[in-house]
């Protein structure tokens, strides 16, 4: 087993939004910036608290796919594919496929917690490509229950997202109390962002808002107490495009 990155909540990317209306800590930022930047296909991971109603205005994006997953509060999103504002509320998911090129712009209310996240799908693909956008209510998902957990799987088998980025899978996963044992795929990589509570991840400690990577991994053990969310995402370890991160920096 390989631990690529442990980061707590402080040595993520934090920044304050339209003087402090929005707070994010980012446990992949962008390039060049204090944390964790681009691997696998993953570009762009970031944690939104809103302390106050606020909007990011019309602002333009290429290529990517944008996945925005909102834990708490409600959004206002529009975008120039679909021309009209549509809430978003909690357990809301919202998948935009860029493509050739689309704006949106987000009005998000106070006391909303949300993950944005940037996939890189291949730009010598999707450049190409005309950009789609589509939300996913809360009851589009349905939860596992096995034991002492409950698994709501948003990509992947069983899951409700369509997506377009080679080999993704996510899911987020409630831990009650005990030992978990998982068999993983050792030529994927697995980023654990741990939403709430307390957990021990093969002996290491993770606390609210921590990030953790695993890669050259068969196996993983949680070990929980008193309870704990934790969101997954598993990407390819080796991706056999060009990655935008590696066009960036040339």
């Amino acid at each position: 087993m390989s631990k690529v990155k442990h980061l707590r909540k402080d040595e993520q990317q934090i920044e304050p939004l339209f003087n402090g209306a929005f707070t994010e800590n980012k446990p992949i930022g962008f390039p060049n910036r204090n944390g964790t930047n681009a691997y696998s296909n993953i570009f762009y991971w970031a944690h939104l608290v809103a302390h106050e109603t606020a909007e990011f205005p019309l602002h333009p994006h290429e290529g990517f796919e944008i996945i925005t997953f909102v834990f708490k509060g409600s959004v206002e999103h529009y975008d120039t594919v679909s021309q009209v504002y549509t809430p978003l509320n909690a357990g809301d998911v919202q998948a935009i496929q860029a493509g050739s090129g689309v704006s949106h712009s987000e009005r998000i209310t106070k006391g909303t917690e949300l993950f944005q996240i940037w996939f890189d799908p291949d730009f010598s693909k999707t450049m190409s490509q005309d950009a789609t956008y589509k939300d996913y209510g809360a009851d589009s998902f349905h939860s596992q229950s096995e034991g002492d957990k409950e698994t709501l799987v948003y990509i992947g088998d069983k899951g409700s997202v369509q997506s377009i980025t080679e080999g993704l899978e996510i899911q987020k996963t409630t831990y009650k109390n005990g030992e978990f044992d998982k068999v993983l795929d050792s030529a994927f990589t697995y980023s654990y962002y741990l939403l709430d509570g307390e957990i021990e991840l093969d002996g290491e400690r993770l606390i609210k808002d921590d990030f953790y990577v695993l890669q050259d991994a068969s196996s993983v053990t949680f070990k929980v107490k008193n309870g704990a969310e934790l969101f997954m995402i598993k990407t390819p370890t080796e991706i056999k495009y060009r990655r935008f991160i590696e066009r960036y920096k040339k």
